[in-house]
C-alpha cells in the first residue's frame, strides 16, 4: 500500500531534485528520486553511522567514517560467525560501528543478502566489468607471513 505526498519545494529545490535523478540515470523521475531520497534520510535517522553515498554500482549504504559498506561488513561477519568484538579488534572498527551493520541488516536482511549475491560472481563475468583487469598471484610463502632472503 502506498500514500500521495504533496510537498511544496523550492524552484531551485526542484532543480537540484531533477539533476540528482539525472544523475541517477535509468529514466529516475523527479517523485522517485524523491521517495529515495527520503527512504535514504528515514534510514539514516533510524540506524547510527549509517549514510548512502554514489557507487559505480548505484547508492549503497556505507558505515560512516569507513570506507565499508554494510554488505561487505556482513559478508566479512559470516566468516566470524558475527562476533563484533572480534571484527572490531582485526578490523581496527569500534564495536558500535560493526553492530550498526548488524542492526541494518536485520532490518533490510533482504536487500542486503541481494547485495552479497550481486557481488559473488565469477573470474570471467569479473574481467567482461572490468577489461584491463590483472590478476596476480603472491607464493605462498608472502601469504604465510614467510619471508625467506
Amino acid at each position: 500500500m502506498s500514500q500521495v505526498l504533496s510537498l511544496r519545494i523550492t524552484d531551485k529545490m526542484a532543480g537540484r531534485l531533477d539533476r540528482f535523478a539525472r544523475h541517477l540515470g535509468n529514466g529516475m523521475t523527479r517523485s522517485k528520486a524523491g521517495v529515495l531520497l527520503l527512504e535514504e534520510a528515514l534510514r539514516e535517522a533510524e540506524f547510527a553511522h549509517i549514510e548512502f553515498r554514489d557507487t559505480i554500482l548505484g547508492r549503497q549504504a556505507f558505515l560512516k567514517g569507513t570506507g565499508i559498506t554494510v554488505w561487505e561488513m556482513i559478508m566479512i561477519a559470516r566468516g566470524y560467525d558475527f562476533d563484533a568484538t572480534h571484527i572490531a579488534e582485526d578490523y581496527r572498527y569500534s564495536v558500535n560501528i560493526v553492530q550498526t551493520a548488524f542492526n541494518y541488516y536485520k532490518a533490510y536482511k533482504e536487500e542486503i543478502d541481494l547485495a552479497i549475491e550481486d557481488n559473488n560472481i565469477d573470474l570471467e563475468a569479473m574481467k567482461r566489468l572490468l577489461p584491463g583487469l590483472r590478476i596476480y598471484t603472491a607464493p605462498k610463502e608472502e601469504i604465510a607471513g614467510e619471508h625467506h632472503c
